[in-house]
């Protein structure tokens, strides 16, 4: 049998598998609004993206196998405690959630969606303050907002972060996330850890550029 909600230990909220049919009663606002971004935005080219391909290469399987979850905040008062509280849960849910092993693990995502803040600086704290443990737990700890100047790797110009929804999410970490790591030591350290043998010629020639510069 599919699970389909958990309940953070912490924070007690309910994360539910998005695109499961039977995940909600009735499909709240920002719901469908979170699938419609995951379906018309992360699963599609954009022309200022600097590559072939869609914004996000992991989207579309992970919604066509079902391995999207989501937990919706609707306070709008949330601190950065309670955010961090809620970010400690999904590093706690996210690695037990299937498949825990297997090619299909990188797929898999979590997001806390929060629409009725207004601060979005929370967002970056949070974010900033959790992603060492997470990356080295072997996990992604990423801020999506309305309005995020975070830039892409491949165009300066494009902004993948900026989504209609101010959200946390986790996935897995892959081989290709090392331009995301390069900024701390013991980042590139926990890559290196996960990854060194089977790091792509692209990623060594990255990582021994930024290591001469």
């Amino acid at each position: 049998m599919t699970i389909e909600r958990i309940i953070g230990t912490r924070s007690h909220v309910e994360f539910v598998n998005v695109f499961e049919r039977t995940s909600f009663a009735t499909t709240s606002g920002t719901i469908e609004l979170l699938r419609n971004w995951a379906h018309q935005y992360l699963n599609e080219p954009h022309r200022n993206l600097g590559r072939a391909g869609p914004v996000c290469p992991f989207a579309g399987p992970s919604v066509e196998r079902r391995l999207f979850w989501a937990g919706i905040v609707e306070s709008g008062n949330v601190d950065s405690a309670s955010m961090s509280a809620i970010v400690e849960d999904m590093a706690d849910i996210f690695p037990e959630l299937s498949p825990r092993d297997g090619k299909d693990a990188i797929l898999k995502a979590i997001v806390a969606v929060f629409p009725n803040i207004a601060d979005f600086d929370i967002i970056d704290t949070v974010q900033a303050h959790g992603k060492s443990k997470f990356i080295k737990k072997g996990m992604m700890l990423g801020q999506f907002y309305p309005g995020c100047l975070e830039p892409g790797l491949w165009n300066d110009d494009f902004r993948p972060l900026d989504a209609p929804l101010p959200m946390l999410a986790v996935r897995q970490m892959v081989s290709t996330d090392y331009p995301f790591l390069t900024a701390r030591s013991e980042w590139m350290a926990a890559y290196l850890k996960r990854f060194a043998p089977t790091v792509p010629s692209p990623a060594r020639a990255f990582i021994v550029a930024k290591m001469r510069s």
